[in-house]
Order: C-alpha cells, then sequence, then structure tokens
C-alpha cells in the first residue's frame, strides 16, 4: 500500500534559514505527530513514534537518515517497524524565494506492508496522510516562530 501527500506554504523567513532549521534532525522530530526520542547512531537517527490506527495503538520504531542535503532543501529516507507492519519513507522539502520569505514545498511518499496495511489499509493510509499533513503545519508553525 502507498501513500503520496505534497504541499506546500509560506513562511516569513528566508530560505536559508529555512534550511538551517531543516538540517537539525531533532528539531524536525519534534514536528512530526508521535515522535520521541531521537537519538542518533552513526549517519543514522533512531526514534519512536506512537501510533494510532482505529482501535489498534502502538509504538513504532524508526529509523531514518538524510539522503540529500542541498542549499534548498533536504530529503529524509527511513523505515519504521512495529504493529507487525513496516513502512518506508522518503520525505522531500525545499525552500524557494516568495513573497517576503519564502515557499516552503514538501512530499512525503511511504509504502507500508504487513500485517496493519493488510488488514486495514484505508486506515494505514488515512492515518500516514494526517501524519503528514500536521508535520507540514507544525513544521510552517515553527518556522514562523522561531
Amino acid at each position: 500500500m502507498r501513500v503520496v501527500e505534497s504541499g506546500q506554504f509560506q513562511v516569513n523567513k528566508p530560505p536559508r534559514e529555512v534550511v538551517e532549521m531543516l538540517k537539525k534532525p531533532e528539531v524536525v522530530a519534534k514536528l512530526i505527530p508521535g515522535v520521541s526520542n531521537v537519538q542518533k547512531s552513526g549517519d543514522e537517527y533512531m526514534g519512536e513514534a506512537s501510533v494510532r490506527l482505529g482501535h489498534l495503538s502502538g509504538r513504532m520504531n524508526a529509523r531514518f537518515k538524510y539522503a540529500e542535503v542541498r542549499d534548498d532543501g533536504v530529503v529524509v529516507v527511513g523505515r519504521a517497524t512495529g504493529l507487525q507492519t513496516t513502512a518506508d519513507f522518503k520525505i522531500e522539502v525545499a525552500a524557494t524565494p516568495g513573497g517576503s520569505g519564502s515557499v516552503v514545498s514538501w512530499r512525503f511518499e511511504g509504502e507500508a506492508r504487513g500485517l496493519a496495511a493488510t488488514l486495514a489499509p484505508s486506515l494505514v493510509s488515512g492515518a500516514l496522510r494526517k501524519m503528514a499533513e500536521e508535520a507540514a503545519q507544525n513544521l510552517a508553525q515553527y518556522i514562523n516562530e522561531s
């Protein structure tokens, strides 16, 4: 089961400042709903995510790393496992000049497989979409308030 979500928003910071924020995994992890305990391990980061899929809830372990760090943005790839499910994900965020600050474009790609993805694909895809949208809203708010 595959989910792709994307969008963009305007912030009051120049692209350079936005990208500097995106380079800090401890900041970005705090913006993703349910993520906690992020620790560095080699070139990867590990953390936990609280997940709710309808009546099923629990914790998933997540590993992620920066696949690309560019002047205009970042690409993060990773995998979350738990609840008898594995989800691979890719998050791309780019900032370009726009208005009095930046236009931030984001794209989330996730692919889940396993028990939850097989038994409740609509719940899993809905949860992934909601998580991506909430993370984008949290990022916009954090950038504008920093």
